[in-house]
């Protein structure tokens, strides 16, 4: 599946967001390994939005007040022929009438092609 392009940083509400008073400092600044969050002025605010991995959203659990949200991943499905990819299909044993699951080319189950 292909994902689609969207800016990928995390969204502070700053009206939730009290710095983790309970833990004496912000749980989400001292998380990020990247930098991505910064302490001002009582509050964790997004300092530097391009060092956010794209897909992480590790911190946001951290959060309790729930101040932390990121994009909603949006993909898009592209169908894929199963033999683009060998992927399994149903078929039926041309020799013994047994259905069975396969990805080869073959329509001879496992115990006839063995008898062969």
């Amino acid at each position: 599946m292909a994902k689609a392009c969207i800016p990928w940083y995390p969204t502070i509400f700053p009206e939730k967001c009290d710095g983790c008073a309970a833990y004496g400092k912000p749980r989400c600044v001292e998380y990020c390994p990247n930098g991505v969050f910064a302490f001002i002025d009582g509050k964790a605010v997004v300092a530097n939005p391009h060092k956010c991995v794209s897909g992480c959203a590790a911190c946001e659990p951290l959060c309790h007040k729930k101040a932390i949200t990121f994009p909603k991943p949006q993909f898009v499905f592209t169908p894929i022929k199963t033999e683009e990819k060998g992927l399994l299909r149903k078929t039926t044993c041309k020799n013994c009438g047994k259905v069975f699951w396969t990805n080869r080319e073959s329509d001879l189950c496992f115990d006839c092609e063995g008898k062969r």
